[in-house]
């Protein structure tokens, strides 16, 4: 069963016609994306992180939460560049820059962190837990899983480490971010060709349309 959410946006560069989101339930539930809750694993390569900001901003947008962002794409620097032109409403942001740390030495400050990448789903769990406990954020969002694994083409030993992960992530996060496991999945990367369903309580589909640019000769 698939429900589509749509809504208008705007952006510097192009304009938005609608938004997507598709919705397979793991398990009944009354509560989408205006309740959500727990931690939610991003599956792209083409996202900005403009759209991430629009899907935090339906989450409980009356609430005052934190959100841990946990970015294995866009710096520190860039997320505070599209903050600018993108307001994340009613919310904290707190990010863990896997990208910069990469690159050079940077001090953690109030609402960063600098972490080399994980190279292993052992090590994004572990960054993860850290960041949890620290922080006790209501939402974390990992930005993007497509870097630890090719989803289009996984292998068998590939998505039998990632249902490991997913369990055992599961089983540590009880009590924290209401134990939700949650994924955000735009299947531009290509046809999907196994959605992970074991540990996972909800599944949503991105779904981004906007409007060809207008060249002027």
């Amino acid at each position: 069963m698939s429900l589509p959410w749509r809504n208008n946006l705007l952006s510097s560069k192009q304009k938005i016609v609608q938004v997507h989101y598709w919705k397979k339930m793991m398990k009944e539930t009354h509560e989408v994306v205006g309740k959500l809750h727990g931690v939610v694993l991003l599956i792209h390569n083409s996202v900005e992180f403009s759209d991430i900001i629009d899907f935090l901003n339906k989450i409980r947008d009356d609430e005052q939460l934190l959100v841990v962002y946990l970015s294995l794409i866009n710096s520190y620097s860039r997320i505070r560049e599209v903050l600018k032109e993108n307001p994340l409403k009613s919310k904290q942001l707190f990010v863990v820059d896997c990208v910069s740390g990469f690159v050079v030495e940077l001090k953690d400050i109030h609402d960063c962190v600098y972490r080399k990448p994980p190279i292993n789903l052992d090590e994004l769990k572990e960054l993860l837990l850290k960041n949890i406990a620290s922080q006790n954020p209501d939402i974390v969002v990992v930005d993007s899983m497509s870097q630890l694994i090719n989803f289009s083409v996984p292998t068998e030993d590939e998505l039998s480490k990632f249902y490991l992960f997913l369990h055992s992530l599961k089983e540590n996060i009880l009590g924290l971010s209401e134990d939700s496991i949650i994924l955000l999945y735009d299947d531009k990367i290509g046809q999907l060709q196994n959605l992970p369903t074991i540990s996972v309580d909800l599944i949503l589909k991105l779904e981004v349309i906007r409007d060809a640019p207008r060249w002027r000769g």
